[in-house]
């Protein structure tokens, strides 16, 4: 037991002779670690997310894959089985998907759907009428059955169509060709409720079945004739007895909650089963040839949806790489200064082994097997605890197969840098130890004025910068525009400590009249020594990383969302059928005219008019105060409360000044065809609904349908109309629906958040946010290091510490002092870190602006947050720092350094 005892105790020597400068070590590889397997992480997961966000905002139904055909022929050919046949055509479809194996790679099997080409003619006791026959796999189970039931042979048909026919269960049904003799009867087994908005999901890509729509030219809603719900051996049946030809349609559904790996394999079924239909064997080949029928076209929004992901993907790879190795570099640095401070701790140990013979190698060699444990340790946990952190805070919460094998081979990379760092600062110190004075390099790299040069290297880095235009798709986080502002950071920092030492000159009498704690502290930060000004840049540095990411980050976030306001309007924008008239919209929803292509006079210039009730504008837009240099409700006043024969408006986006100064605001909207006259009362630099460049002139509804009018036209017919609102699409589309609104048939709606969804600003986000989650950790680093140099300095000073108290200086003034001495190390660090980043950002916002060609430009906003946290990490550091140098100056007593000295 002694045995094995001692064994330990020397295996322990060996590898942890210090166990607290082993845990300094440890702490550094943690953050190396978690910066380099966070980084493939990262780009792994954004691919997960990004998939995860297109599938909800467009759900699985819309994703899966869809054939279409109908039983009429290709060419001139007759057949009087054609339309009979159509089971088997159904039949073959279905075959083929089987055997492309669809439901073993994220497609289901086909649903198929069908109705007639030209509605038939039900014909009941009490009325006739045009009837809609449906077939549809699960069709009877997607309705509300409210009389009878729902078999293979009956039919269901919806309360209106049995009111008005006055038919109901067991009841046959005659029904016959609209334009043709003939007919077939059928039995009707139940009735269910009529389905209106919003239709159950497994009906809504089929809506125009149920939905009324509006008519563009007479302005009326158009219904939909009743919808007869058959078994598809019935309904085939009866349109071949009517000759009536019928629409086909197989829908393969997306298994819900795919991953994107199996969506990827989704689109290779779909792809099996159009090769498994295309092949001369199969049975769909041989009813194409002789019945003549079309041969179904297939169609998905997977594949384009994937290629957007994968742009996301491309798009966020290069910053986070460049932001990942950059924090790798940084802790690798940071990995040096551990191994000097090492040697510095050990300097009288090693000189004797070096006396004794110790060669570079050698002491290198024994430097990093102590550092090995600790190196292992801090790679299993940094690895540990980036794979959780992207995991959780992250895009996506599930990685791709393979990036787990690709994230080892980084990790393992990363511990043996580190390891080689250790071994070569080693290396290099024991040799400095072994020689006299300086050698030539280390006199020449003296004589080199670093200040200076940093700064010409950060004005040559900042001239890109200045000259650079936005990239057309935006350009995201690059080396360049991480460099320039911790370039611009060290001379800052640098100049600031060059010049203390003239301070504490120029402040000499003040300061000698402070007590004794603040005096020693102001005399120690002012002294300008290296190891504090080293101190003060580097920790500079880490905290204006921290400001400078969490400005990127807020002011990206800012410019996606008042683009996204400026670019669509609202939170939803719906088009509405020409000359559509409803009730009042509530608070959040209103309707705004939109006319495209107008020429604005004097000045020629090509704008777009948005017309507008002032009163309804604050409750529906998403307004930024950086839009225009007064608020919304006075803008809206303005436009509300003028007077005159001129229409009032205002005008957003670029319009030279003086045209509206040199004609007093009076202003002509040209269409061509006629044109009004209208008053400026009031500019922007953007207005929502501004969906391009182009400048927009926002107009006072009223005002502008009676201008309308005096010119001789007429409203419903030159201006388009849109519903614009906030909330959800479905609960807009219910409002819409409740108040009379019908959207419009031509159109699709658009939404903010689609607009924030692209990939460009998807991507620019995801890679801001973990810039900002490496600077954090930089961050504390730094004032980790704040904490360890003042440690380190106390220990340095603890011959003149006890000299001191001999002297009457009491633990408080010590206290006092270091803790002083440790605020303003910091303080100053940070207020060089604030007064940097924040000009720095700004400076590099614009050229990272997402989405150059919308206005307005990148908004600019303050990260209060980061400042916030800036400030709380300085008076922590400070609390924490001075509770450890006063543990540390306790625990030195003078017998110990007399023991020590000798």
């Amino acid at each position: 037991m002694i045995r094995i005892r001692s064994a330990l105790r020397h295996l322990r020597l060996r590898l942890l002779p210090v166990p607290g400068q082993a845990l300094g070590l440890v702490a550094l590889v943690v953050v190396l670690a978690s910066a380099l397997v966070s980084a493939p992480l990262m780009v792994a997961a954004a691919e997960q997310g990004a998939w995860e966000q297109e599938r909800d905002r467009l759900s699985e139904a819309v994703l899966g894959a869809t054939l279409g055909t109908t039983t009429q022929a290709r060419r001139q050919r007759t057949s009087d089985t054609r339309i009979s046949r159509a089971v088997e055509l159904d039949e073959a479809i279905k075959q083929a998907a089987r055997r492309a194996r669809v439901d073993q790679d994220g497609l289901g099997l086909p649903e198929t759907i069908g109705f007639l080409m030209d509605p038939m003619i039900a014909i009941g006791p009490e009325g006739s009428g045009p009837a809609q026959l449906v077939f549809r796999t699960g069709a009877f189970d997607g309705v509300e059955v409210v009389a009878g039931s729902a078999s293979s042979t009956g039919v269901l048909i919806p309360q209106r169509m049995a009111e008005r026919t006055g038919l109901g269960p067991g009841d046959r049904l005659p029904v016959t060709p609209a334009e043709r003799p003939g007919g077939a009867e059928l039995v009707v087994g139940g009735v269910y409720a009529d389905l209106v908005a919003p239709l159950p999901a497994s009906w809504q890509q089929h809506s125009f079945l149920f939905l009324p729509r509006l008519d563009e030219r007479s302005g009326n809603l158009v219904y939909p004739p009743p919808v007869v719900l058959a078994s598809r051996d019935t309904a085939v049946t009866t349109a071949a007895a009517l000759e009536e030809h019928l629409f086909l349609e197989w829908f393969l559904p997306l298994e819900p909650g795919l991953p994107v790996e199996t969506a990827r394999d989704a689109v290779g079924a779909g792809e099996r089963m159009q090769a498994a239909l295309a092949s001369p064997e199969s049975e769909l080949s041989r009813l194409v040839e002789e019945e003549g029928y079309q041969t179904p076209v297939g169609r998905s929004a997977l594949p384009a949806v994937l290629d957007t992901v994968d742009t996301t993907v491309t798009l966020l790879e290069p910053p986070v790489r460049a932001v990942g190795i950059g924090g790798g570099a940084a802790a690798l640095v940071l990995v040096g200064a551990w191994a000097g401070q090492r040697m510095r701790r050990r300097e009288d140990e090693l000189r004797s082994l070096v006396a004794r013979g110790l060669s570079p190698a050698r002491g290198a060699g024994v430097a990093a097997r102590e550092a090995l444990l600790p190196v292992l340790v801090g790679l299993a946990a940094g690895g540990a605890i980036g794979w959780l952190l992207v995991q959780r805070l992250g895009p996506g919460d599930t990685f791709p197969p393979g990036v787990l094998g690709r994230s080892l081979v980084v990790l393992a990379a990363g511990g043996v840098s580190a390891l080689a760092v250790v071994a070569v600062v080693t290396a290099v110190l024991i040799t400095r130890l072994d020689s006299i004075g300086s050698g030539p390099a280390a006199q020449l790299l003296g004589r080199v004025p670093w200040l200076a040069v940093t700064a010409v290297l950060a004005v040559v880095a900042a001239v890109p910068l200045l000259t650079a235009e936005p990239a057309e798709e935006g350009r995201g986080v690059d080396v360049l525009t991480l460099v320039v502002p911790l370039l611009i950071t060290m001379v800052v920092a640098g100049a600031l400590t060059a010049v203390l030492p003239r301070l504490a000159e120029l402040l000499g009498d003040r300061l000698r009249r402070l007590p004794v704690g603040p005096f020693l502290a102001a005399r120690r930060v002012l002294a300008g020594q290296g190891a504090a000004r080293l101190v003060v840049v580097t920790t500079a540095l880490s905290l204006g990383l921290v400001v400078y990411a969490g400005a990127l980050g807020s002011s990206t976030d800012r410019t996606i969302a008042t683009k996204a306001a400026v670019a669509t309007g609202s939170d939803v924008v719906v088009p509405l059928g020409a000359d559509t008239t409803g009730r009042e919209l509530p608070a959040d929803a209103m309707v705004v005219g939109v006319e495209r292509e107008t020429t604005l006079l004097p000045g020629d210039a090509r704008v777009n008019v948005l017309v507008v009730r002032p009163e309804k504008v604050a409750g529906v837009v998403r307004w930024d105060a950086g839009l225009a240099d007064r608020p919304l409700e006075e803008l809206m006043d303005a436009l509300a409360g003028a007077d005159g024969p001129r229409v009032p408006v205002l005008i957003a986006g670029d319009v030279a000044d003086g045209l509206v100064e040199g004609t007093g605001g009076e202003v002509t909207l040209d269409f061509g065809y006629y044109s009004l006259p209208a008053q400026v009362v009031g500019r922007a630099e953007a207005f929502p609904g501004q969906s391009s460049s182009e400048p927009l002139v926002v107009a006072e509804w009223d005002a502008y349908l009676a201008a309308v009018e005096d010119a001789g036209r007429d409203p419903a017919l030159v201006l388009a109309r849109e519903a614009w609102a906030r909330g959800e699409p479905e609960g807009v589309l219910e409002t819409l629906a409740a108040a009379g609104y019908v959207p419009s048939a031509q159109d699709r709606l658009t939404t903010a958040d689609a607009f924030a969804a692209r990939p460009e600003l998807t991507a620019q986000t995801w890679s801001l946010d973990y810039l900002r989650a490496v600077a954090l950790a930089a961050g504390v680093l730094g004032l980790v290091g704040v904490t360890m140099h003042a440690v380190a300095q106390q220990r340095r000073r603890t011959v003149a510490g006890l000299l001191l108290r001999r002297m009457g200086m009491t633990r408080r003034a010590a206290d006092v002092s270091a803790g002083l001495e440790i605020g303003l190390l910091a303080g100053l660090a940070a207020l060089v870190a604030v007064a940097v980043a924040l000009p720095a950002s700004a400076l590099v916002l614009r050229v990272l602006d997402p989405v150059p060609a919308l206005e307005p430009e990148a908004v600019f906003a303050v990260p209060w947050g980061s400042i916030a946290a800036v400030g709380g990490g300085v008076v922590l550091v400070t609390v924490v720092g001075s509770w450890l140098v006063g543990r540390t100056a306790r625990r030195a007593t003078g017998g110990q350094v007399m023991r020590d000295a000798t």
